[in-house]
């Protein structure tokens, strides 16, 4: 299981997000978003993931990911 912050992933906060995979993290992210910033998230869902800014995010993210120790 790995943490990141709303912020670290992109986000206004520093709600924590949990996830064992990027997939589930992206998804757990996406969850907390809907409910915390709703007008982020409409944003988010209106981009294509061919976006540049989707694109960067990614790379970024799973550089993120890769770098992130496991929780003990």
């Amino acid at each position: 299981m790995k943490k990141l912050t709303c912020a670290q992933m992109g986000g206004m906060c520093e709600a924590e997000i949990r996830g064992e995979t990027p997939n589930e993290m992206i998804a757990n992210g996406m969850k907390h978003i809907e409910s915390t910033h709703p007008d982020m998230a409409a944003s988010i869902k209106s981009m294509p993931v061919t976006d540049p800014m989707m694109v960067e995010w990614s790379e970024k993210f799973k550089s993120t990911w890769e770098a992130m120790p496991e929780e003990e």
